[in-house]
C-alpha cells in the first residue's frame, strides 16, 4: 500500500492546541489563486498533518509519526513557551531536519517572544542531516494580533509553502476576490428581484407552515418527554433512536431566522431532550452536535431578548452539556470556554431573583463546574472554596425546601467533591469525616424511597471512596463491608438498567478498589474475579465511545498496571514490557500531566527489563519511576507508594523511607504498596 504523503506537518504543544485546530483548518482549506504557478498544488494544499488522529490504528505511534514526519513536504511549528521545552516538538523538528535540513521548515509565534518561545533544534544549522555549531536564524511568521495577526501570518505561511513571494499572493488574491464581489453584486441584484416574487407567495403560505411546524414540535417533544418518562425506568431508551434521529433531521432543516420566538423554544427544549437521551446511553457522537444546536437555538432567542430568563437558562443549559462533553474528552480548553459561559449566566439569573431558589442551584453547579476545571489541573487550593461555597448554597436551599430527596442528593453529591479534594491536599482525617458525611445524606434520601437509583449511584462511590481510605488507614474490616455493600449496590443497578453509563462507572471503580483489597489480604482468585469483571465493563464503555479519555485512557490504564503489579504479575517479561512501554507512551505523551499509573508503568517495565538479564536498562527504568512527581497531583498516594518501591528496587533505601514516612505521618499505609509481586 503507497505510503501517505503531506504537504506539511504541524508540530506543537498540546497547550496550544486550539490554535493548532484553527490553522490546520486554514491550510487545509486554502485553493491556490488563479495566476500562480504551483505545480503540485492544483487542489490546495490538502492534506496536512496535525496530530495523531491522522494515523491508522498502530501500537508503534512513535514510528508512525517518524513515517509522517519523513512524507511531510514541510515543517510548520508552532513556537510558544510551551513548545521551547517540549522534547517531543524537539525530536519532530529534528528528525525533519535530518532528512530535509533547514530549507522547508516555517515557524509560526503563537506566544512569547523569540527565540525564548523557539525550541532548540529550530535555533541550528543542519548540514548534510547533521546538526553544526552555526546558528540558524528562521524567518517566523508571527500569529499574535499586535504583530502580523492571523490573516498575514497564515499568508507568510502559505507563501512559503507554495514557493512565491508573499506580495504577489496578496495581489493574486485581492484579483480574485474582487471578480468574486463583482459576480455577487450582479447576482443579487437578479435574486432581488426574485426574492420580492418569492415573498409574496410566502407571506400566503407562512401561517400554514406555522401551524405545521407547532403541531410537529408537539408531537416530538411528547415523546421525548412523557414517553421518555414510561420508557427510562424500564431501560428501552433504545426506542426512541429513531425518533431522536428524525427529530434532528427534521430541526436541520429549519432557518432560525424564520422561527418564532415560541418556536425557537420548543426547538430548544426538544434538542435538549434529544441530546440528554443520547448522553445518558454514552453515545456522546450524536449528543454533542444535538447540545450544540441547542445552545444555537438560546443564543438566538437571547439575542433577541436578552433579558428573557427562560431563555438564559435554557442556554446556560446547553453550555453546561457542551462543556460537559468536552471534559470528558479531555479538551480543557472548550471545557472551561463553556463551563465559563454557563457560570456567567447562572450568576447573573441567581442575582436577578435571590428568592429563586431553582436559580439558586444553577449558581451552586457552575461554582461546582469551576471546581472541578480547577481540581483537573491540579489547582487544589483554588477548588476547595469553589466546592464549600457550591456546597453552602445547596444546603441553604435544601433545608428551606424541607430536605427533599433530590436535594439531599445533590448535596451529597457537591460534598463528595470536597472530601476528594481534602484527600489530594492530603488531609485525610477530614476527608473520612466528609464521607461519612456524604454517605449519611444519601441514606436520609433512601429512607424516603428505597429504591431511588439516584440515590444508589452516588452512594456507590462515596462507599468505594470510603473503603479505599479504610483499607489505606489499616481499617481492613470496615474497608471490606464498604467495598461489598458499593459493589453489591453496583451490580443490583445493572440488573435493573445495562445502559446507565454512571452505573457502569460506578461498578467498576468498586470492583478495582475490592480487587487491590483482595490482593494484599492473599484473596487471590477473588481478586481475579473482580479485575475480570471490571475489564468486562469497561470495554462495554469504551464501545459506546472511543473518545472518551477516561474510558479509553484514564480508566484502562489504571487496571491493566494495577494487575502486571497483582495478579497477572507473573507474566512473561517479554510481555510485560509491551504493556508497560506501551502505556508510557500513551501516558506520557505531550503535555499529559503525570500519573501514578506512568511511575507503575515504569516499575514493571524495570522489573522486566531485571527479568531478561538486562540489570543496566532496568536500573534506568527504576530511576525515571522515581523522578515522575507531578507538584500538581497534591500528596498522591499511589504514586508516593510506587516511586519508594522503585527506590528500594535501586537501593535508595533513604529516599524509600522518606516516601514511606510522608504516607506514615498522614496514617497512610498505602495498598499498592503491599505485597506487589513484580
Amino acid at each position: 500500500m503507497a505510503t501517505r504523503r503531506y504537504k506539511a506537518f504541524i508540530s506543537y504543544s498540546h497547550r496550544d492546541k486550539r490554535v493548532a485546530n484553527w490553522l490546520h483548518g486554514q491550510l487545509e482549506n486554502f485553493r491556490v489563486p488563479e495566476g500562480i504557478d504551483a505545480p503540485g498544488l492544483e487542489d490546495g494544499l490538502r492534506p496536512v498533518f496535525k496530530d495523531r488522529e491522522e494515523l491508522p490504528a498502530s501500537e508503534d505511534l512513535g514510528a508512525a509519526l517518524e513515517e509522517a514526519i519523513r512524507n511531510s513536504d514541510a515543517l510548520i511549528v508552532l513556537c510558544s513557551p510551551h513548545s521551547a521545552i517540549s522534547p517531543w516538538i524537539a525530536k519532530e523538528i529534528d528528525l525533519f531536519k535530518r532528512v530535509n535540513g533547514d530549507a522547508r521548515v516555517f515557524p509560526a509565534v503563537v506566544d512569547g517572544d523569540p527565540p525564548y518561545n523557539m525550541p532548540p533544534p529550530l535555533l541550528v544549522h543542519y548540514e548534510d542531516g547533521t546538526p553544526t555549531e552555526e546558528l540558524a536564524e528562521p524567518i517566523a511568521a508571527d500569529l499574535r494580533p499586535e504583530v502580523d495577526g492571523r490573516k498575514l501570518g497564515v499568508q507568510k505561511l502559505v507563501a512559503g509553502l507554495i514557493g512565491v513571494g508573499l506580495d504577489e499572493l496578496v495581489d493574486r488574491q485581492a484579483r480574485q476576490r474582487n471578480r468574486r464581489m463583482a459576480l455577487i453584486a450582479a447576482a443579487s441584484f437578479i435574486g432581488m428581484v426574485v426574492a420580492i416574487a418569492m415573498a409574496l407567495y410566502a407571506l400566503q403560505q407562512r401561517d400554514t407552515a406555522r401551524a405545521e411546524r407547532a403541531e410537529a414540535n408537539g408531537l416530538i417533544e411528547y415523546m421525548l418527554t412523557d414517553l421518555r418518562e414510561e420508557l427510562e425506568p424500564v431501560g428501552r431508551l433504545d426506542l426512541l433512536d429513531s425518533v431522536g434521529e428524525r427529530a434532528m433531521d427534521y430541526y436541520a432543516s429549519q432557518d432560525l431566522e424564520d422561527l418564532s420566538a415560541e418556536e425557537l423554544a420548543r426547538r430548544a427544549r426538544a434538542v435538549q431532550l434529544v441530546a440528554e437521551m443520547h448522553n445518558l446511553r454514552g453515545d456522546n457522537d450524536k449528543a454533542l452536535p444535538a447540545f450544540r444546536q441547542a445552545a444555537r437555538t438560546t443564543q438566538e432567542l437571547i439575542e433577541r431578548n436578552p433579558d428573557d430568563t427562560d431563555a438564559l437558562f435554557a442556554h446556560g443549559q446547553s453550555l453546561y452539556w457542551v462543556g460537559y462533553i468536552a471534559w470528558q474528552r479531555g479538551d480543557t480548553d472548550a471545557a472551561r470556554e463553556s463551563l465559563e459561559g454557563y457560570a456567567r449566566i447562572s450568576t447573573r439569573l441567581a442575582e436577578m431573583d435571590r428568592s429563586n431558589l431553582d436559580w439558586q442551584m444553577e449558581e451552586s453547579y457552575a461554582l461546582s463546574n469551576l471546581g472541578t476545571l480547577a481540581f483537573d489541573g491540579g489547582d487544589y487550593e483554588t477548588a476547595l472554596p469553589l466546592f464549600e461555597r457550591s456546597v453552602e448554597t445547596v444546603e441553604r436551599v435544601a433545608v428551606a425546601e424541607g430536605r427533599p430527596a433530590a436535594r439531599l442528593i445533590e448535596w451529597g453529591e457537591g460534598i463528595s467533591w470536597v472530601a476528594s479534594t481534602q484527600n489530594s491536599l492530603g488531609d485525610f482525617s477530614e476527608a473520612q469525616r466528609t464521607l461519612e458525611q456524604e454517605i449519611a445524606l444519601y441514606e436520609e434520601a433512601l429512607k424516603k424511597a428505597p429504591r431511588n437509583s439516584d440515590a444508589l449511584r452516588p452512594l456507590v462511590f462515596a462507599r468505594q471512596q470510603l473503603g479505599w481510605l479504610m483499607a489505606a488507614t489499616g481499617k481492613q474490616a470496615q474497608a471490606r463491608r464498604a467495598l461489598d455493600n458499593a459493589a453489591a449496590t453496583a451490580e443490583n443497578l445493572l440488573a435493573q438498567d445495562s445502559e446507565n453509563t454512571w452505573t457502569i462507572e460506578m461498578a467498576i471503580s468498586a470492583l478495582v478498589t475490592r480487587a487491590m483489597l483482595n490482593w494484599t489480604a492473599g484473596r487471590d482468585a477473588e481478586a481475579s474475579a473482580d479485575f475480570d469483571r471490571a475489564q468486562t465493563l469497561l470495554a462495554d464503555l469504551q464501545d459506546r465511545d472511543a473518545k472518551n479519555v477516561n474510558w479509553n485512557l484514564e480508566r484502562p490504564a489504571t487496571l491493566e498496571l494495577s494487575r502486571g503489579l497483582t495478579d497477572q504479575a507473573d507474566a512473561p517479561p517479554a510481555e510485560h514490557l509491551r504493556l508497560a512501554r506501551r502505556w508510557i507512551d500513551r501516558l506520557g505523551e505531550g503535555d499529559a500531566p503525570t500519573t501514578w499509573p506512568l511511575v507503575a508503568a515504569h516499575l514493571i517495565e524495570a522489573s522486566a527489563l531485571q527479568r531478561l538479564g538486562d540489570r543496566a536498562a532496568a536500573a534506568a527504568a527504576y530511576a525515571r519511576a522515581i523522578a515522575l512527581e507531578d507538584e500538581k497531583a497534591g500528596l498522591d498516594v499511589n504514586m508516593t507508594a510506587l516511586r519508594a518501591v522503585a527506590a528500594e528496587r535501586l537501593g535508595q533505601g533513604d529516599l524509600a523511607r522518606q516516601l514511606r514516612q510522608k504516607l506514615a505521618e498522614k496514617g497512610i499505609s498505602a495498598l499498592i504498596d503491599k505485597r506487589i509481586a513484580i
